[in-house]
This record gives structure tokens, C-alpha cells and sequence, in this order.
């Protein structure tokens, strides 16, 4: 399976912009790089962050430049976003029984389980007891169907000091629940504005440092310095054997044409 991660739009307004530049003028180049060269990924996942304050007209906004992707995509809620506004724009985005954004859809690879750890009003994220039963519910339905994880928030620290306040407030809890259940392959996640990837209680995960503004790693420091770096995305190949990650920068770097034979130093057959 050809997965493609998406995360943090931050899209604003038509004519506003953002610390100076425009989100939707980066996710419109992304799509056109996706469309390029990746549409035959079975999906694609954007996990949250769509917009920078929560607004409909953002979220129209996004709906309009969607319609270009040309892979089907699904879309998850950061701390940036609004469920309400959210499903006006998006009504057909299904949800759970308590009207959570989150649901399961079935790959070729498995199960991908999609996640809402949106708190209202707050930066941090959390899978409440009625979140966190669902999810339990959706992996013990098939124990032996592997699972894949997506979310906004880390849902354990990625240990920077800026995003220790804003992680997914009962990670300790939720934690080794996931970790017992057994299926769980791979997580994603987005919030971070940073590449970084590892493991948590034994499950591998990654983020990207997503489309929009981006955000320079710093282990001592709480604050943060945001930058403007090319707009990323990620490329999860996922078979039977494992999980491959690579990352994408979308930017007008000249392709340099090499023959086959020319990689091959002088003398080495």
C-alpha cells in the first residue's frame, strides 16, 4: 500500500496570509508534486491543523483546493481546527458515535484507524475515556489485522521542552493500552512541525513537518523558532514485511539527468 501523509495546512482566508506567505498557495504546489508523481497511493490522510484559526471560510477554502487532488483523501482535526465549522464544510467526514471525527478505513495494507484528539480550545490533545474506548473497541474487533494509528498530536512526548505542554495530555494512560493490544504496526502524527520518527513503547512512528510553517528543533529551549522552509509531506510504503517512511520536500530544484552507468565509479564493475 501507497499511503501519503499530509499534515498542518494552517489555511487562513482568502487574501489573508500567514507570518507572511499564503498556506493555500504551499498546498496547492504540494497537490501539484502529488499529482505528479504519487497518484497511485491508495490514500491520502491529512492529520489536522487544516486551518490556522478554525473558521468556514478557511475550510471552504480547503475544500476547494482539494477538489485537485487526484488521490482519495481523509482528513483529521488539530488544535487549529473547529469540529463545528469543520463538519459544515466537510458533513460527509464520518464520525463515531459520540460525533468524533475519527473512523476506520479498511486498506489493502489493514486497518487505519483515524483518530480526533482535538480539545476545544486548547493546544494539547487527548483521547478522552470515550475516545480511547472506541479505539480500544476498533483494535480488539480484529486482533489479527495489523492497524495503523493516525493522529494530530504525538501521543507520547518526542522529547522537545516547546511541545511538552501540547502533547496528548493522557498519552501515559492510553499508551500501553495501544502497545497491549498487538496489532498496532505504525503511528502517524502531525502538531510538531518537525521531522522526527522512533519508537514508542515499542511501536514505530514518524511525523512530518508538514505543508505549512515549520519549526526548528531545539532540546533545551520551551519557545520556538518558526520558519519557512519547503512544504513536506511523507510517502508511508507499507507491505507485509514493514513500514518505509520517506519524506518529500516540494520545491524548484533542478533534476540533474545522470545515466546508470555514469553512478558507477571509474574501475568498479
Amino acid at each position: 500500500m501507497k499511503l501519503i501523509h499530509l499534515t498542518d495546512l494552517h489555511l487562513v482566508p482568502p487574501g489573508a496570509t500567514l507570518f507572511g506567505f499564503d498556506p493555500a498557495e504551499r498546498l496547492r504546489k504540494t497537490i501539484e508534486r502529488i499529482n505528479r508523481d504519487h497518484t497511485d497511493a491508495e490514500l491520502c490522510v491529512v492529520t489536522g491543523d487544516l486551518t490556522d484559526e478554525g473558521d468556514f471560510a478557511s475550510y471552504e477554502l480547503l475544500r476547494d483546493v482539494l477538489r485537485d487532488l487526484r488521490v482519495p483523501t481523509r482528513l483529521l482535526l488539530g488544535n487549529h481546527d473547529s469540529r463545528q465549522n469543520f463538519l459544515r464544510a466537510f458533513p460527509d467526514e464520518p464520525r463515531d458515535e459520540n460525533g468524533f471525527v475519527q473512523s476506520v478505513h479498511e486498506s489493502s495494507a489493514g486497518r487505519l484507524i483515524l483518530l480526533d484528539t482535538l480539545v476545544e480550545g486548547f493546544g494539547h490533545g487527548s483521547l478522552s475515556d470515550d475516545r480511547l474506548e472506541w479505539l480500544l473497541a476498533r483494535l480488539a474487533e480484529k486482533p489479527d489485522v495489523p492497524a495503523y494509528l493516525l493522529a494530530h498530536h504525538p501521543l507520547q512526548p518526542i522529547g522537545l521542552p516547546h511541545f511538552e505542554p501540547w502533547n496528548t495530555e493522557n498519552w501515559r494512560q492510553i499508551m500501553p493500552q495501544i502497545a497491549k493490544a498487538g496489532n498496532v504496526r505504525h503511528i502517524f502524527h502531525g502538531h510538531v512541525h518537525v521531522d522526527v520518527g522512533g519508537t514508542w513503547s515499542g511501536i514505530p512512528f514518524s511525523a512530518s513537518r508538514g505543508v505549512a510553517h515549520q519549526i526548528i528543533p531545539n532540546f533545551k529551549r520551551r519557545d520556538a523558532d518558526f520558519v519557512e522552509d519547503a512544504p513536506a509531506f511523507d510517502i508511508a510504503m507499507i507491505d507485509a514485511e514493514g513500514v518505509l517512511v520517506h519524506r518529500f520536500e516540494v520545491n524548484d530544484r533542478h533534476v540533474v539527468e545522470v545515466s546508470a552507468a555514469g553512478l558507477v565509479p571509474e574501475g568498479v564493475q
